[in-house]
């Protein structure tokens, strides 16, 4: 078994020399023992700050751990971008065919090209599609979007949202509804009130 394999080790590439700027055999690898219920990342842009927790989601997946990620950006749907087989078939749908134009190539050419590129950049790092197997089967991804259809429609705020017309014309109702919860502070208030005048 891969050392990152174990249960509790995050595979987080290979060390890199310092000086020469090589990569070295040696496994970077993370205890997951370490993890806290909050952490940062900062960097320049462009330094990996984005590849680096996409990783370590992936990490947590693949050992069963859950995660709950606020993504503004967009960067973390991709994690749900998960093709085992690394078949161009797969890449075809995503392809830019604007992008492949640029690039004097046909669509279908890209998404092999993009298959090809995959395949080579994670054996580079001892990867192949049996780890994108283990994360595809460990992980259930949901997208909510708040205020959009584009995902799962999320709507945080909508109990602050303003009463309709014909319910607020409704005072007694209103007034019913808002005392009818046993810790309401109007049903408090009107208790104390029933309770001093009897």
């Amino acid at each position: 078994m891969t050392d990152y394999e174990k249960l509790g080790a995050f595979y987080l590439g290979r060390a890199i020399d310092p000086e020469s700027s090589e990569i070295r055999d040696e496994l970077l690898l993370y205890d997951a023992k370490d993890l806290t219920t909050h952490a940062i990342c900062v960097g320049m842009t462009g330094s990996g700050k984005t590849g680096l927790c996409v990783s370590l989601l992936e990490e947590a997946a693949i050992d069963g751990i859950p995660a709950i990620a606020i993504d503004p950006k967009g960067d973390l749907g991709n994690l749900m971008l998960t093709f085992p087989e690394l078949s161009p078939a797969d890449f075809r749908p995503w392809v830019d065919a604007d992008e492949a134009a640029r690039s004097g190539r046909t669509v279908d050419q890209q998404a092999k090209w993009t298959a090809e590129l995959w395949r080579k950049g994670l054996s580079e790092w001892n990867q192949d599609g049996s780890r994108i197997s283990r994360l595809k089967e460990a992980v259930d991804v949901a997208i909510y979007t708040p205020g959009s259809s584009a995902g799962l429609p999320l709507a945080a705020l909508r109990s602050f949202a303003a009463p309709s017309v014909e319910i607020a014309a409704d005072v007694d109702g209103v007034w019913e509804s808002s005392i009818s919860s046993p810790s309401s502070p109007q049903r408090s208030a009107f208790n104390s009130r029933c309770s001093s005048t009897t």
